[in-house]
């Protein structure tokens, strides 16, 4: 397999912050086109069943919302797959996301969240959010405790959970949550005329 292939499948799910348009792509196990009430097709789950993508990604956003004050909106989720492991995206369904804006508190602008996992074949996961919530000292989370981190550890477990189909780019399920990293991106700072 190529490094860091999306090989066999992934999804894009774009978002607006009110700030900027932003994406992110998550690698998913096998994808199986539109099938009879599935108009975004299933997704091979750890299960070795076939799960709705649209219910996967609808309850995924459901998940993210608290991170997002209501300025923000999910828009848009694609479908991609990739012939091999060296293949371009090929983009096979593209849906609105109906599950709605934030509902967390405000957030600063070009903040940078970051979720790190490792895979149970001790491969990396990330989840990128950007403009979104941030800790009070942009310190990492190593350890999350409930109910203080319960928005982190909704996350955390439905990225994990063996009904759906997310995947770390070594094809293998992901198994554990590293750390919680926050930084301003720099990158974001600059388009957003901040410095």
């Amino acid at each position: 397999m190529a490094p860091n292939s999306l090989f066999p499948a992934s999804i894009t799910i774009n978002y607006n912050t009110g700030f900027s348009l932003h994406k992110m792509t998550l690698p998913i196990k096998q994808w199986a086109g539109p099938s009879t009430g599935h108009d975004g097709g299933t997704v091979l789950n750890w299960m070795d069943a076939q799960a709705d993508v649209d219910d996967m990604i609808q309850g995924f956003v459901d998940v993210l919302l608290p991170f997002w004050p209501n300025t923000t909106t999910f828009l848009s989720y694609t479908v991609y797959t990739y012939a091999t492991e060296d293949s371009p995206a090929r983009p096979q369904v593209s849906l609105p996301v109906v599950t709605g804006a934030g509902s967390g508190g405000a957030t600063i602008p070009a903040a940078q969240a970051t979720f790190n996992f490792k895979t149970d074949l001790f491969g990396t996961f990330k989840l990128v959010m950007l403009d979104a919530k941030v800790s009070s000292d942009f310190g990492p989370i190593s350890a999350l405790v409930s109910p203080a981190n319960d928005n982190e550890i909704a996350v955390r477990d439905y990225l994990m959970a063996d009904e759906w189909g997310f995947s770390g780019r070594d094809n293998s399920q992901i198994a554990v949550l590293n750390k919680i990293t926050y930084t301003l991106n720099e990158k974001l700072r600059a388009e957003y005329r901040l410095d």
